[in-house]
Parts: C-alpha cells; sequence; structure tokens
C-alpha cells in the first residue's frame, strides 16, 4: 500500500483494475494475431494463371554496368500493363542494368531474379520531379522506381535494386568525417529540390493499393528507401533491406498516412530510421503489424510520429512482436512534433533490444524505449496526444535508461508488463543522457 494510504478497500480496486486492464492487453494482442492472418490472406494476390513474362532484354536492355536502361525498361512496364491480369516484368540473373527513374503501372509485377540488380543511374537528367506531400523535405521526391494511384503493383524476386550510395565506395559520397562516423552526401543538381530532397528515393508508392515485396534485397539508397505514401493493403515479407550505417536519411520504409501494412520475415539496417510510422495529412495510419524482424540502425528502429503542419490525421492500431533490435542508437521512438495527429492504440510485445550510445551528428541517445509529448519549435507545434501505449516482455542492454517526457501534453495509459532493463556503459563515446531531437 502506498505511504499515507490507509484505505485498503480502494488500494484493492486500483490493483482489480490494474489486473484487469493487463488481462485486456493479453486480449487486445490475441485479437491482433488474428487480425493480422485475416489481413495477410486478404493482402496476399490470388492464386490463379500464371503470369505473363516480359524480359526487359528482349525490349534492348544490356546488364553491363554502364548502359541506361530507363526507356527498355519502361517499355516492359508498358507492355505487361497491357495483358488481361497484368505480367511480370523480369530483369534476368547476372545483370547489372543501370535505370534512371521508371513507372510501375497496375498489375505490373517486378521481377528481379537471382544474382540480378537493378542499379540506379547517378545523372540528375534522368529523374523527374514528384510532386511530395513531406513538406519538411522538400516540394519534389525524385525516385528511382514509383507508382501513383496503382493497383496490384509488386516488387519481387531474389536479387537486389541497389540506390548506389556508396556502392562502389565512395559513390555519391561528398565528405566522410572518421571521427563521427558520418558521411556528407552528394546533392544531386535536381530542379526544384531543397535541402536533402536532392537524392533520388529508390522507391515511392503513392494513393495505390495492394502492395507487395517479397524476398527482395534493396539497398544503398541515396535518400529513403521506400517511401509508401497513402497507400492501403501493403504487405512486405521475407525482405532485405540494407543501408550504409554511416549513411543520413537512408530510411528503411516509410509508411505515411498508409493503412493495412504487415512486416513479417525481414531484415533492416540503416544509418536512419529502419520503420518510420508517420503522420503527414489528415489521413491516418492505422492497422499495421511487423513481426518476426530484426532491425539494425544508428538512428531509431521504430518510430512513430506526426510530423508536418497539415498532420491532423491519427496513427494508431500498431502492433509489434517478436522483434530483434540490436546495434541500435533508439530502440522504440514515438516522438510527434508538428501538427495535431495522436499517436494510440500501439502494443510491443517480445522484443528484445540492444541500445547503444553513437557519435552527435546522430540523434538519440541509447534509449531503448522513448517517448516524449513536445513541439518542435514555436514554428512547428505539435497539440496532439500519446495514449494507450503497452509494453509487454521486453528485454533490454542499454547505455541508457527508459526516457518519458511530457512538455505540452501529459502521456497517458503507458503500460509496462515484464519489462526488463540492463545499463551500462560498453562504447567510448560519452554522450548526454537527454536528447530531445526527434
Amino acid at each position: 500500500v502506498q505511504q499515507g494510504t490507509t484505505d485498503h478497500k480502494q488500494w484493492y480496486q486500483r490493483r482489480v483494475r490494474g489486473k484487469t486492464m493487463v488481462d485486456m492487453i493479453h486480449m487486445k494482442i490475441a485479437r491482433l494475431f488474428v487480425l493480422l492472418v485475416f489481413v495477410s490472406l486478404s493482402t496476399l494476390p490470388i492464386a490463379c494463371a500464371q503470369r505473363e513474362r516480359f524480359n526487359i532484354v528482349d525490349f534492348g536492355a544490356v546488364g553491363d554496368g554502364k548502359t541506361i536502361n530507363t526507356i527498355p525498361i519502361q517499355k516492359a512496364i508498358y507492355a505487361a500493363s497491357q495483358v488481361s491480369g497484368g505480367g511480370d516484368v523480369f530483369i534476368p540473373s547476372g545483370g547489372v542494368f543501370v535505370t534512371g527513374q521508371v513507372r510501375l503501372l497496375s498489375h505490373v509485377h517486378i521481377w528481379v531474379d537471382t544474382n540480378a540488380e537493378l542499379y540506379a543511374s547517378d545523372q540528375p537528367q534522368q529523374y523527374q520531379c514528384i510532386s511530395s506531400i513531406t513538406t519538411d523535405s522538400g516540394p519534389c521526391d525524385y525516385p528511382v522506381i514509383y507508382a501513383e494511384n496503382a493497383t496490384n503493383i509488386a516488387l519481387k524476386g531474389y536479387g537486389s535494386i541497389n540506390g548506389g550510395a556508396n556502392d562502389p565506395p565512395n559513390h555519391l559520397v561528398l565528405s566522410y568525417n572518421a571521427t563521427t562516423n558520418f558521411i556528407t552526401p552528394v546533392e544531386f543538381n535536381f530542379t526544384g529540390c531543397a535541402g536533402y530532397s536532392c537524392r533520388p528515393k529508390l522507391v515511392v508508392f503513392k494513393n495505390c493499393n495492394k502492395i507487395e515485396f517479397k524476398d527482395l534485397t534493396l539497398k544503398n539508397s541515396p535518400m529513403w528507401t521506400n517511401d509508401l505514401v497513402q497507400s492501403n493493403d501493403i504487405l512486405i515479407e521475407n525482405v532485405t533491406v540494407v543501408g550504409d550505417r554511416n549513411w543520413p536519411n537512408n530510411d528503411g520504409f516509410d509508411i505515411i498516412d498508409s493503412n493495412n501494412v504487415i512486416i513479417k520475415d525481414s531484415l533492416i539496417s540503416t544509418g536512419d530510421d529502419c520503420i518510420a510510422i508517420i503522420a503527414h495529412s489528415s489521413l491516418p495510419c492505422s492497422n499495421i503489424t511487423v513481426i518476426n524482424t530484426q532491425l539494425y540502425s544508428t538512428s531509431a528502429a521504430i518510430k512513430l510520429s506526426s510530423f508536418d503542419k497539415n498532420s491532423t490525421g491519427d496513427v494508431y492500431n500498431l502492433l509489434f512482436n517478436n522483434i530483434t533490435i540490436l546495434n541500435t542508437n533508439r530502440g522504440i521512438c514515438i516522438d510527434p512534433r508538428w501538427g495535431t495527429g495522436n499517436i494510440y492504440n500501439a502494443t510491443f510485445s517480445n522484443l528484445q533490444i540492444q541500445t547503444q550510445y553513437f557519435s552527435d551528428p546522430w540523434w538519440g541517445s541509447s534509449e531503448p524505449i522513448y517517448i516524449t509529448s513536445m513541439s518542435m519549435d514555436d514554428q512547428h507545434p505539435w497539440t496532439g496526444a500519446v495514449y494507450d501505449i503497452n509494453f509487454v516482455n521486453i528485454t533490454a542492454v542499454s547505455e541508457n535508461g527508459v526516457v518519458l517526457y511530457a512538455q505540452d501534453k501529459p502521456l497517458q495509459n503507458i503500460l509496462f508488463e515484464n519489462v526488463d532493463v540492463t545499463i551500462w556503459q560498453y562504447t567510448e563515446y560519452s554522450r548526454s543522457t537527454r536528447d530531445y531531437r526527434p
């Protein structure tokens, strides 16, 4: 009984309510797993007759690592879109096919075969401005692969799509600071770009439905690797995303104002956030499940945020289960900073977390769990709320502790059950225990 409390009946009632809340959380996790199975089945393509294959070589593509194949690949995509039910654009084994920006059309799947690679061109004229809703990073995106208002699209296969960031070594690198282990990238001379948006993103899908990523490796993106904007019914399965750990802004998956998303059985290793789920408009970002996945980041492994002047949509109904987070700066990061969107009804269960200090250019301070409620600054206010966040069966080893900080609005209904945090310093960095950069 708390000191000074003499009413044992009130204490007992509070304890019963607490146990009831925990039981409700366990029931919620079970229901979310049922939802996961249902959404998985509804998201997977329906088995049908074998799809027609369109080999890009037949359209004039040359896999010599030099020839730019933008036009042949776009011709293959168009041809595949014209057959009933769509077709597969086939990237054959053994070749490195350089490409500029291509647009994926409805019912077209790109299949990158084993030992095949699509490699992003470093020529600025190969990219056009695609209007962006993320006003914090400029008015334009310059993706290698993009789709807009498309249905039933996919990136599959056992090959890779390579953005070329520091591959080969020093490619697209302006400078490297050996003291801080921080790369300053080359910014492209794109028309209309601003700030760090002057680099190509690897994939941008906007206003699309029924998206699938399967078995593929996506690597070395100069900017965000996969940007999924205002899209629905997304399955990401057995995918590897790898970016240089010293390269800024190369997030693994940015899920923006999108719904019904599953990430499973995957590995993501990046310099910036592995998975960022962010409200950027009036649309919600909801029903997102991440399971059986390994995450490594010099920033945050998992980030939930509201960050845009137009962010009025909520982020909610999220499940993260059976996830391993290693060699990472921040483990779980919930940090709305701009707009009015709320973040609620998120459950993190059965997680193994190991976080550590990195050099000062990287935001974060080795927090295994970091939840803040505050505005970015006077020009970027946030007035939403964070509530109903659950942490169940979490084991963490870290150089810092759990941070809960409310500046503008109190955090509400944050549950910790069976959470074990071991703190000890094992890197050479000396850092503040508080870093409120998002």
